[in-house]
This record gives structure tokens, C-alpha cells and sequence, in this order.
């Protein structure tokens, strides 16, 4: 069901003796993504583990002025649920751009995370002359996201070097996106507006796995670099995946989930 923070949770309870340690996971999508992106994966999450709560966070309806304005106010939320149940871990799922949101959730308030599993998310730009040429990229999509024609914006983007010539394997229909608030993504978000993560990630002790595609050049030399840089970071390459890892090799993706949340690795 959806509530006022834009999220849909499902809960199923647990039945016999045993008690079990309550974990929460919340899932945060990336750009041109809705919340349902992540459903087939945590549909087979729930198949194996019938105790875990999933919230499916809703980034269109939480837009706000800049990623550290809306970590604080996400995490207000699952600081809230958390301290209602103090039995349950929260864990933190994240793509991309929802990936970015998710560095800031991770930093502003470590001591509210027990695990976060980070997928092809960019930790900061470094100069400032590549944060200006980013930024400049991403108004200028921000514009045509409000007025050029919707398939035609799409085959474009998926045809940029990231997505490693594989087809979006998602539905992205024009009716359920609001224009004005993918432009607005496109501003506040972008990297270009981002601090360079890199020395606060260090600091933290949460065990993050930093998942990339093996045809993701770029994303998996990232992951490299962040494993050596991030002590508490380990990284792993999934084969025959570009950037969209999920989604191109799901029952993979799944199953590296699932021993993360059950402690198996």
C-alpha cells in the first residue's frame, strides 16, 4: 500500500515458535525507474524470507532540493519506523541514481543501517571542471525531458556508453512518469551538484557491497577503486551485465541479496 512518503510496503508476518530477528529492506530505484522496478526481485526476497518487510521508496515523490535535504528527511522516516521497532535491522538496496541519495542516507545517519547493498552508483566527481561539464549535461536533458518526444528521449539515453548497448529490459511508459519531476532529478541530483564521497565512505563501518555489471567498464573500475578506498566496501563484477545489473541477470542478483541478508557470505 502507499502512504504519505511515497513508499509502498509489504509486511508478511512469520508463523511458528521461533522468533526471528526482523530485518527491513528499503529499496531505492534509479533515474527513469519507478518504485515497481524492483518488484520481481523482491517478490523472490519474500519467497525465501516470508519475515522481511520491503518498502518500495518512491523517489518521484520525494523529490527535494538536494540529495542531503532528502537523505535527512528519509531517514526521519526510517529513523521513526526504527525506533517503533527496535527488534527490526534496516537495510538499504539502492541503483544508481537512487544509489547517490543512498551514499548520503549511509552518511548522515551510519548508526541506522545494519547492511546497504550499492548498485552502479557514482561516489562524487572530483574536479570541478567535470562536476561544471556534468552539470551542464544534465540541464540540458532536464530541458528536452520536458518537451522533445518520449521514445525518441529513451533510445537516446540507452544508447549512452553506460548502458553497454543493452536493451532497458524494464517498462518505462510516459504515463506514469511526471515530466516536470524528471527534470527537476535531472537538476538537484545530478552529479555535477554532488560532493565527491569518497573520504566520508571511508569513515563509515557499515558493510556495503558494491555490486557492478562485468561489461560496465567504467562503474566496475569504480567499484574497484572504492573497495581498496572504503574499508568496510567489498566489490563484486556479476558476468554478462552492463549497468542495469539487476535487471540483466536477475536470479544472479537475487541470489547474492538474499545470502546478504541471511548472513551467508
Amino acid at each position: 500500500m502507499c502512504d504519505r512518503n511515497g513508499c509502498k510496503q509489504y509486511t508478511l508476518k512469520t508463523f511458528g515458535k521461533r522468533k526471528t530477528l526482523m530485518k527491513t529492506l528499503w529499496c531505492l530505484h534509479g533515474n527513469l525507474q519507478q518504485p515497481e522496478v524492483w518488484s520481481e526481485i523482491t517478490q523472490g526476497l519474500q519467497s525465501r524470507m516470508p519475515e522481511l518487510k520491503i518498502h518500495l521508496v518512491n523517489l518521484w515523490d520525494t523529490l527535494d532540493d538536494d540529495c542531503w535535504d532528502w537523505s535527512d528527511a528519509f531517514c526521519e522516516k526510517v529513523q521513526a519506523i526504527a525506533t517503533d521497532q527496535p527488534e527490526t535491522q534496516q537495510y538499504l538496496l539502492a541503483y544508481s541514481l537512487g544509489g547517490r541519495l543512498a551514499w548520503h542516507a549511509l552518511i548522515a545517519r551510519p548508526a541506522l543501517w545494519s547492511e546497504a547493498v550499492i548498485v552502479n552508483a557514482d561516489p562524487g566527481i572530483v574536479s570541478l571542471q567535470q562536476k561544471e561539464q556534468c552539470l551542464r549535461r544534465d540541464r540540458t536533458w532536464a530541458n528536452r525531458f520536458l518537451s522533445e518526444p518520449w521514445e525518441e528521449l529513451l533510445t537516446e539515453w540507452d544508447r549512452l556508453p553506460v548502458f553497454c548497448n543493452r536493451p532497458c529490459a524494464t517498462p518505462r511508459l510516459e504515463a506514469d512518469f511526471d515530466r516536470s519531476k524528471i527534470a527537476r532529478a535531472f537538476e538537484v541530483y545530478s552529479k555535477g551538484q554532488m560532493d565527491d564521497m569518497r573520504s566520508h565512505l571511508a569513515e563509515l563501518s557499515i558493510p556495503i557491497t558494491y555490486i557492478t555489471g562485468s561489461e560496465d567498464k567504467r562503474y566496475h573500475q569504480i567499484g574497484v577503486e572504492l573497495a581498496h578506498q572504503v574499508p568496510s566496501l567489498r566489490h563484486i563484477s556479476i558476468e554478462q551485465a552492463g549497468h542495469r545489473v539487476p535487471w540483466e541477470q536477475p536470479a544472479t542478483f537475487l541470489e547474492i541479496l538474499h545470502r546478504i541478508l541471511v548472513k551467508s557470505v
